[in-house]
């Protein structure tokens, strides 16, 4: 079944009831839209992008905006047409979105007006991208003013039926190599995300989910999907994500439920803290679930949240390959009996812990999850070789390190690979690496996770400079701003010998050790 057909059918059976609402801080701005508007927007643009575009299935469109209902409109016709959707993440700079559009070779590119200084200057070398559609008060050179597919006078249903294995999205996710790699979801693999985290988070028609994450990352997407699936209500909240922002939407629009990452989690208990949030002020009495994720979380801040807010606080764990968030998942009333844990796999997903052989390891022991699931992404778009080492027998090699105690819950223990997240976003060192290695004062550079408050983790980079030369750490950060989405750029700089073994490979272990005091990628506090 086409992933977009939940709409057309809750417009048929729910058309009066809100689908989505809007928020903007800033402004005091308050948009809704009902079932029967939000699917007759999306045959809008859907018809728009397939008489004046000549877009059909199988084509990609790249997908560059910030969260809004216009992000939700676009996405859901580009799928409805049976094309591929390819959406980027906002801090993408100028090298990494044409390496998107070599990768995808979208026939369209809807992008937001606030993007066009990002985009613009490398416009003409997206060969490929026949039609720019601009949304928001500014429109690029050249390019076409969603108002004209809003206001498309064929609002006819444009739904396609499509093959279950048909592909839907391609989700740009940090490689090994640094480079971004190109993740394909299917209409199936969508479809059975909204029912598995439907069955695991008991998701309810009248429920109202608030999102201000980004919507491109996989752990927002995917935990919508169940509201999406259910005809349920998403409240998203743009630009002004401040912590009392976020408390007066949930009491405001009545959610019962929202997906925060450690540094939003740290804000609100910090404001809460300091008096700048009185919780009494406001009415959460709907809000039910709180989920949190997508790098590990300090057990201080796990046993904060659940003294302090009034709803349930869940941990979760997911990967963009595997469904995206709460693959795993561990309830409320286990986070402070059972610290440091994720829980255990959730609706539809089975998980094993490997040695590198393959075989299973025993309990206490530490292993590689792999799991299988029908959430499952299709395979890494344009290399084979990727794909099967993570594939392999209908099993999902994660590269993470976990271990289960008697009960079945399952802990991560450390990152198979050397990857480092920080405040959700999972950063490649090797990326920064090359970046750095282009300073022509720069002899050796290596990056490592060092710890953070806030963010768990930011990035450390220790620079080994070329005989007689001289840099600050200002002027590195600044050599990598031009090169760097501003994400992946270092919060620490230290001047040394990089230490390599003997065969030339870095020793991050003793880096870690050197300059944090700890030797692994991810050190729990508990």
């Amino acid at each position: 079944m086409n992933y977009a057909n939940y709409a057309r059918l809750h417009a048929q059976n729910l058309p009066d009831k809100i689908c989505l609402i809007e928020r903007t801080p800033a402004t005091g701005l308050r948009r809704t839209l009902t079932w029967k508007e939000f699917n007759t927007a999306i045959n809008r643009v859907a018809n728009y992008l397939k008489k004046e575009f000549g877009i059909k299935p199988g084509d990609y469109v790249m997908h560059l905006q910030n969260n809004s209902l216009e992000w939700l409109i676009s996405y859901y016709a580009i799928i409805k047409l049976g094309a591929v959707v390819v959406p980027l993440n906002f801090r993408f700079v100028g090298a990494d979105i044409k390496y998107a559009a070599e990768v995808s070779s979208p026939r369209a590119f809807l992008l937001g007006s606030e993007f066009l200084p990002v985009v613009e200057p490398v416009k003409d070398e997206l060969t490929t991208v026949k039609n720019f559609v601009c949304v928001g008060a500014e429109v690029g050179t050249g390019m076409v003013d969603f108002n004209d597919l809003l206001n498309y006078a064929d609002d006819s249903e444009a739904m396609l039926e499509v093959p279950d294995d048909t592909d839907l999205a391609m989700m740009f996710t940090s490689g090994t190599t640094g480079k971004p790699k190109p993740v394909l979801h299917t209409h199936f693999s969508l479809n059975h995300t909204a029912i598995g985290n439907g069955m695991s988070y008991f998701v309810e028609k009248n429920d109202n989910y608030l999102f201000f994450l980004p919507l491109y990352h996989s752990g927002t997407m995917f935990l919508w999907a169940p509201f999406y699936a259910t005809g349920a209500t998403g409240t998203i909240l743009r630009e002004l994500k401040e912590p009392k922002s976020i408390i007066e939407a949930l009491a405001e629009e009545k959610c019962t439920d929202v997906l925060f990452v450690v540094p939003i989690a740290i804000g609100i208990l910090n404001a809460i803290d300091k008096g700048d949030i009185k919780l009494e002020d406001y009415d959460l009495s709907a809000w039910r679930y709180m989920e949190i994720g997508a790098q590990p979380v300090p057990f201080d801040v796990m046993k904060r949240l659940v003294e302090t807010l009034p709803c349930g606080v869940s941990n979760i764990y997911g990967i963009t390959e595997g469904g995206g968030g709460g693959t795993f998942n561990l309830y409320p009333d286990e986070v402070l009996v059972r610290p440091g844990s994720i829980g255990k796999p959730t609706f539809g997903v089975e998980a094993r812990l490997v040695d590198f052989e393959g075989n299973d390891v025993a309990c206490g022991e530490v292993g590689e999850l792999i799991f299988r699931t029908p959430r499952m992404m299709k395979g890494y778009y344009g290399n084979p070789e990727m794909t099967a080492a993570t594939l392999k027998d209908g099993w999902l090699f994660t590269g993470d390190l976990l271990k289960t105690d008697e009960a079945g819950y399952y802990y991560i223990v450390d990152r198979k690979k050397d990857m480092i997240t920080s405040g959700g976003e999972n950063i490649f060192p090797v990326e920064i690496e090359d970046a750095l290695m282009e300073h022509p004062d720069i002899d050796d550079v290596a990056c490592i996770g060092a710890p953070d408050e806030r963010l768990v983790e930011v990035v450390m980079a220790i620079v080994q400079l070329k005989d007689g030369k001289n840099l600050t750490a200002e002027e590195v950060v600044e050599f990598a701003r031009t090169r760097l989405a501003t994400y992946k750029l270092p919060r620490i700089v230290k001047f040394d010998k990089v230490m390599r073994n003997p065969t030339g490979k870095l020793m991050k272990p003793q880096m870690r050790e050197k300059y944090t005091g700890r030797k692994e990628a991810f050190k729990s506090l508990v």
